[in-house]
């Protein structure tokens, strides 16, 4: 983006093109003007600039945008070429019209052109033609396409268009083969346009779209084609608000099998899904998902008979049946006890279960479900719970309820989620009950994940958050099959995903110390840490220790610091308990410590050369020579303790990789302590820009 001066081309057919300066202080129109000199064009006003390699009018908005280098085309003005397009259009040559409809299809993107034509009631123009019904394919194509392109554009009403408009474009979509495709894909696009967007002319158009031609447009070879056939299902879905009309357009798209149509010919048709294909399968698994949107918000209520029925089903399903549970003698009359071995929290009222909404009514509609198609292990969960006794059993209603909600979320059930971005999953499309065989097999994870947690009832928060986990991982992988999808989060037991946690949590961490905030955070709080992690090696040099000797005719000998750092206390001794400074005769000033060697360094490292002893010395000052005071300890960590100790009174890095290891923890708790509050808030790499000084400081705090 310019503001000053750019150097750019500016060309035009028949013309030597010419390199200018373009001042962007002066208006566009005079530039332009003097173009039109240097080439002897009369009538400069009914001119303009155009990109040269698409079609956007140069306007003063948005000329600010041209950079070096870029090449203009001086062309007709916008107002010019629509005014010139609108008349030709009215002529009767058949050839002139397809070769006008195509340039208006190629510049009615143009906000300034579109703006300029249908001022001139061009959109009226291009209805009138299309109702009328081109003689070729392509100017019905080019014709359509500028409609599109210029309905595009904001401010604009469906309402404009007629009833023979829409059945003209009926007439196309409803034909079983024949129709041109680039006619067909956008004769689809204006309907789904057209349900979408006008509530007057959506009656209008589902009564003239014949359902089983849309059916047969999924199996088109041409993907555009069948993405506008499967977004002109989905509009006409959107659009049944009712609950008795969505349900009976449910069921005529299960009778008619859109969803095998669409598993067979779009999801498993071995080509790529493209992203607006995604999203319309995602649109449509939401709003198929969407009839469930009523239970969601209906309450529990003993007086609602259907659900009372429910829950007596699901009662009799485990208790009447053959297999049974093994309840005592004084509980077969007892329908309490029932509802309590069926995890109910409630259970002298169970419908007060569903009385939070979401998830409502919707569990005890998939409990039934659950019960009816899987009785075998739908009984086998209940009786399993139950034989593991209150406190240990997997409370199967509780357990349904929280599992219910929990997939709502996941998988956007609601009224209006087909209107929010999402993923389609294609174990949805395998079944017309996708929702309800999702949660048999959830429910029996559920299970399964609590017995392997050997989980108490005070741990249900916890494995329903484990599920969740399992969930998510799983729905990632996008199983084509439910049985892929059951057998995949079957394998992904407790311990995997702990394991799974573990790893993320770990790499977290990592990239969060890492990140250019936490490190400046890092480098502030090192001299602190330092400071601690040297003063706990003090206090082990003020604590003292017993040496080993290092020559053969000596004794074992004792080293201690004095408490204001300033003398180290040594002498000989038997290594009995840890003498008083005063009990030790030597004493050596820290001032007095001219150097501290490490290892082979030390005069008397070559007298046990070959024993795993570690050396350290210390050379001081002895009247006019120097001396040394030898150390030799048998243990890494004291070494380290007390080289880094004597480093520290040194003013000296502290050299051991303990040292290291220990300011890095001291780092990672420190730094963690600290951002606390900031946990599930992103660390921006950058800080925040400086906001621009006020215009003046005439103002003050009032207290």
């Amino acid at each position: 983006m310019s503001t000053g001066v750019v150097r750019i081309a500016i060309e035009k057919e028949g013309q030597l093109p010419q390199l200018i300066i373009l001042d962007q202080t002066q208006p566009l129109e005079n530039i332009i003007k003097e173009i039109c000199v240097k080439w002897n064009i009369s009538i400069p006003e009914q001119y303009a600039f155009q990109y040269a390699d698409y079609n956007l009018y140069i306007t003063e908005e948005n000329r600010f945008e041209i950079g070096n280098g870029n090449v203009l085309k001086l062309t007709l003005s916008p107002a010019k070429l629509a005014q010139d397009i609108f008349d030709k259009l009215q002529s009767p040559n058949v050839e002139d019209k397809k070769s006008i409809l195509a340039q208006l299809s190629n510049i009615a993107e143009d906000p300034t052109f579109a703006g300029e034509f249908i001022k001139r009631n061009g959109l009226g123009l291009i209805i009138s033609l299309l109702e009328a019904r081109p003689e070729s394919p392509e100017t019905m194509a080019h014709a359509l396409k500028a409609f599109q392109e210029l309905m595009e554009h904001p401010g604009l009403k469906w309402d404009i268009l007629t009833h023979g408009f829409i059945k003209n474009l009926t007439v196309f979509v409803n034909k079983m083969s024949g129709t041109d495709p680039t006619v067909l894909k956008r004769c689809l696009a204006i309907l789904e346009s057209t349900v979408s967007n006008s509530y007057n002319l959506y009656p209008i158009a589902e009564k003239e779209i014949k359902f089983e031609s849309l059916i047969k447009h999924i199996h088109n070879s041409n993907q555009e084609i069948q993405l506008n056939a499967l977004a002109l299902i989905n509009a006409l879905f959107m659009k049944k608000a009712e609950p008795s009309k969505r349900k009976a357009f449910v069921e005529m798209m299960l009778k008619a099998g859109v969803r095998n149509e669409i598993l067979s010919h779009i999801i498993r048709a071995n080509k790529p899904i493209q992203n607006e294909m995604a999203h319309q399968l995602y649109v449509y698994q939401a709003l198929m998902f969407s009839q469930h949107a009523d239970r969601l918000r209906q309450r529990g209520d003993r007086r609602n008979q259907s659900l009372l029925e429910t829950l007596d089903v699901l009662r009799k399903t485990v208790f009447d049946s053959e297999s049974g549970t093994g309840r005592p003698v004084s509980q077969m009359a007892n329908s309490g006890w029932d509802f309590k071995t069926l995890g109910f929290t409630n259970y002298e009222n169970p419908a007060q279960d569903f009385n939070e909404t979401p998830p409502g009514l919707l569990p005890a509609h998939c409990m039934a479900y659950f019960a009816h198609r899987h009785p075998d292990q739908f009984i086998k969960v209940v009786c399993q719970n139950f034989a593991r006794g209150d406190d240990h059993g997997c409370p199967f209603a509780r357990s349904s309820i929280a599992l219910t909600k929990l997939l709502c979320e996941l998988l956007k059930v609601s009224d209006e989620s087909y209107a929010e971005a999402g993923d389609y999953y294609p174990i949805f499309f395998t079944t017309d009950y996708g929702f309800e065989e999702f949660f048999c097999i959830c429910i029996q994870l559920v299970n399964k994940t609590w017995k392997e947690r050997k989980a108490f009832a005070s741990d249900f928060t916890k494995v329903i958050a484990t599920v969740k986990i399992q969930i998510e991982r799983s729905l990632a992988e996008k199983q084509h099959t439910m049985e892929a999808f059951r057998n995949f989060i079957f394998n992904l037991d407790y311990n995997k995903i702990n394991k799974y946690i573990n790893e993320e949590d770990r790499t977290r961490n990592i990239q969060l110390l890492q990140s250019k905030p936490v490190l400046d955070l890092k480098q502030q709080i090192l001299p602190h840490l330092k400071n601690i992690v040297g003063r706990q090696r003090l206090d082990q040099l003020i604590e003292g220790r017993w040496f080993e000797k290092y020559k053969k005719k000596d004794n074992n000998w004792y080293c201690r610091l004095s408490p204001n750092l300033k003398f180290l206390h040594y002498g000989e001794g038997e290594g009995q308990g840890a003498p008083s400074l005063e009990a030790l005769p030597n004493k050596l000033p820290i001032s007095g410590i001219k150097q501290l060697l490490i290892g082979k360094d030390c005069p008397h490292a070559k007298e046990k050369k070959a024993l795993k002893l570690f050396y350290f010395s210390l050379v001081y000052e002895r009247d006019t020579s120097d001396d040394h005071l030898n150390f030799t300890v048998t243990n890494q960590q004291i070494f380290d303790t007390w080289v880094d100790g004597l480093s520290v009174l040194l003013n000296k890095e502290m050299p051991s990789a303990t040292s290291k290891e220990d300011l890095e923890t001291l780092q990672d708790m420190e730094i963690k302590l600290r951002l606390l509050d900031l946990e599930n808030i992103p660390i921006p790499e950058s800080p925040p820009p400086i906001p621009a000084d006020p215009p003046n400081y005439n103002f003050a705090f009032t207290f």
